[in-house]
């Protein structure tokens, strides 16, 4: 996969670059509509979670820039600014480019269970892709 990197501007607000121009589309969509709240990275991994495990045919998460929608064969990227365009990413793709950006967000063991707790506490119960976030015990 591209190097994907992301940073923080002279405002301090999220910011993108990437080696592999073909990813640009997912982290823009990441960096423009999750901005700094980190548990709506926990909610793109559990809509893909929920059609790769067959609880849904398709989930979509749609931002102020795109839309993100998960099928079985993979993850669809599509900004909805003025110039159409769109990006097709397998779901270990999806999967490893959401993570790198709540690890941005999330650069510590306490920062990542945080937002795990507010993610659980939104949606009522745990969150089945936590294995996904490498965290200790």
């Amino acid at each position: 996969m591209g190097d994907i990197q992301f940073g923080r501007n002279q405002n301090g607000a999220p910011t993108m670059t990437s080696g592999d121009a073909r990813f640009r589309p997912f982290a823009s969509q990441l960096v423009s509509d999750i901005q700094t709240y980190a548990p709506d990275c926990l909610e793109l991994l559990q809509c893909i979670d929920d059609v790769v495990s067959g609880r849904s045919d398709y989930e979509e998460y749609e931002g102020n820039s795109a839309v993100v929608r998960c099928t079985p064969t993979g993850v669809n990227v599509d900004s909805l600014g003025p110039v159409p365009s769109g990006a097709s990413y397998t779901v270990d793709e999806a999967r490893t480019v959401i993570l790198a950006y709540f690890d941005f967000l999330a650069p510590t063991p306490a920062e990542k269970k945080r937002h795990l707790a507010t993610w659980e506490r939104e949606h009522g119960g745990p969150f089945p892709g936590r294995h996904l976030l490498r965290l200790p015990g």
